[in-house]
């Protein structure tokens, strides 16, 4: 091969080797889409669900409109369901989590992902489908925990204020701020708690329905607010809760509260799933129960 070719391609192979790479980290992270404002999307790509096996850091974060602040990139080992049925298969993607997600992606939770119909192991999570039916019966009646203090809520305005703060809500009861700082005020200590009875506020309330919209863990259990609980009970986790609840011939209204989960059953948690609730009408938007016996509703 004549030596000017051989250099000419030597030349081609270091122009185009750089580009290859790039093409191969930014497909390992979910695509060009996930690295430079996400979420990832694959082009024809086929809708369906999988189970998270296991999640890894990377070390990495990513600020963008559609992920929100200091989104961190995680390596997550799935466990998906083909598209056009067959037995499920294992890949592993990496991607930019919204932190409104983060408390909920836990080794056994259910997700919506698109599959690359060319290469199933191109897989990307669909946060708009993060539930993607994290079914099964969560047992037992619980303690509810909801907040003391000045309370208000105006429907029209979609403001809740709860011990001075105030967490304004948007279209489908979703909170769009406020909320981290009620969350920063429990775990601090600095917010107020109140006991109440589920199984009481189950007996009594009103039932209706609710759809989740947040859940997060409040990094405290059971045994941090009342120590004489079940003591079977004592060290399940507390997440706070936003929903959207509907009550017959009502509006849906958005609801926060404090509840119980039992461990076993955290990776039911996701924005979407249904829940069986019973409301004090008396404070409709912080005294709730989550009736688990029913929870979720398929």
């Amino acid at each position: 091969m004549p030596e000017g070719l051989l250099i000419a391609l030597f030349v081609l192979a270091c122009i185009l080797l750089p580009f290859a790479i790039i093409y191969f980290v930014m497909r390992g992270y979910g695509g060009f889409s996930a690295m430079f404002g996400g979420p990832a999307t694959i082009k024809g790509g086929l809708p369906t669900t999988a189970v998270i096996q296991s999640i890894a850091e990377t070390g990495m974060t990513l600020s963008s409109p559609k992920v929100g602040p200091d989104a961190p990139f995680y390596k997550l080992g799935l466990l998906v369901t083909p598209p056009d049925g067959g037995d499920p298969y294992s890949a592993e993607t990496r991607c930019a989590i919204p932190r409104i997600f983060i408390p909920m992606v836990v080794p056994g939770a259910h997700i919506g992902v698109v599959v690359d119909a060319a290469d199933r192991q191109h897989v990307v999570p669909n946060w708009e489908d993060f539930n993607a039916a994290g079914a099964g019966a969560v047992g037992g009646a619980t303690e509810v925990h909801g907040m003391s203090g000045a309370q208000a809520f105006e429907r029209q305005g979609g403001t809740m204020t709860v011990d001075g703060v105030d967490v304004a809500f948007g279209a489908g009861g979703r909170p769009v701020s406020g909320l981290d700082s009620v969350v920063g005020a429990i775990r601090g200590g600095t917010m107020n708690t109140v006991k109440g009875s589920a199984a009481q506020l189950l007996a009594t309330g009103a039932h209706g329905t609710a759809v989740i919209t947040t859940a997060q863990p409040l990094g405290k259990k059971v045994r941090d607010f009342d120590p004489k609980a079940d003591p079977s009970r004592l060290d399940d986790p507390m997440w706070l809760f936003t929903l959207e609840v509907s009550l017959a011939g009502q509006s849906p209204f958005p609801a926060m509260f404090g509840h119980r989960v039992p461990a076993a059953k955290v990776s039911d948690l996701a924005p979407g799933v249904k829940l069986a609730v019973a409301v004090d009408e008396s404070n409709p938007t912080q005294d709730v129960a989550i009736d688990w016996d029913r929870s979720p509703i398929g």
